[in-house]
């Protein structure tokens, strides 16, 4: 198999750990997927990093990604036929022996976990309902657009900021686009575990290629801070929405956090405008 069908793989694998992390009501069991996901992660950029050494191609197309189960015995087969799929795509050498030994790790683990006690998944049963919080109608639809239109944004962020980081020689940039992506990765996060708790948890669609093989970076970080200023603006607006404390407060945060990440797009962007940075 060409590598950039095993990346594709990989993409995909990675999806199905953090979407099954995000899918379990169960703390303990969230931190482990979430840590197998964060590796999965971890071995796509080192995938994307050989791939672009090698001048050869490849996008973030994704196929079905078959990760749902009812309950967390199914989730873990799930998984685990997950990995035994892309596995069997390796090609020799000492990186892909690192993904093999990993994900031979994280089935053990799941091994272990399924013979435990099987939680039931509600993560997809769509009740529309958060626990702990009193919603009306109205609350509750601004809530979901948010989520579903934020959790998009912050996954195509991630898959952006990760492709700009292959082909950057800067180490400012680098440093810039890796703390970008943590801090979507966050995002994401607290926005999906909130969508499991609603009934609505799906993996987010396919982002154009359009969107991050752009040609012009200063274009780029120019409207993506265009695109901060409108999240800003959603969170603000939802936090009102909403108008409960605890939520409200949440959303607040989320909102001073993008100024940061203004900052950082404004530096990043005098860098390459050969501007003397403050």
């Amino acid at each position: 198999m060409k590598k950039h069908e095993i990346f594709k793989s990989k993409h995909e694998l990675w999806l199905s750990f953090l979407f099954g992390a995000f899918s379990v009501k169960s703390d303990a069991l969230f931190e482990v997927l979430y840590d197998f996901a964060m590796i999965e992660f971890r071995h796509l950029s080192w995938l994307g990093d050989e791939l672009v050494a090698c001048g050869d191609g490849f996008d973030f197309e994704k196929g079905e990604i078959d990760f749902m189960g009812t309950d967390y015995t199914m989730l873990f087969e799930k998984l685990k036929n997950n990995i035994q799929k892309t596995q069997s795509y390796y090609q020799e050498g000492e990186m892909y022996a690192r993904f093999r030994s990993d994900e031979n790790y994280f089935m053990q683990k799941l091994e272990i976990l399924s013979q435990q006690e099987s939680e039931k998944i509600t993560a997809f049963d769509k009740k529309r309902v958060l626990e702990g919080f009193s919603l009306d109608q109205e609350q509750m639809d601004a809530l979901t657009l948010f989520l579903f239109e934020e959790s998009y944004k912050e996954y195509e962020l991630i898959l952006v900021y990760m492709y700009a980081n292959f082909y950057t020689d800067s180490k400012l940039l680098s440093t810039i686009f890796i703390d970008l992506i943590y801090e979507s990765q966050f995002h994401l996060k607290s926005f999906a575990r909130m969508m499991r708790s609603l009934g609505l948890l799906s993996i987010p669609r396919t982002v154009m290629e359009s969107i991050y093989k752009f040609d012009d970076l200063e274009t780029f970080l120019v409207e993506g801070i265009k695109e901060e200023e409108g999240a800003k603006e959603e969170c603000l607006k939802l936090a009102r929405a909403v108008n409960h404390p605890e939520l409200s407060n949440f959303f607040n945060f989320i909102n001073f956090q993008e100024n940061y990440h203004i900052a950082l797009m404004q530096k990043a962007l005098k860098h390459i405008r050969g501007e003397d940075l403050e």
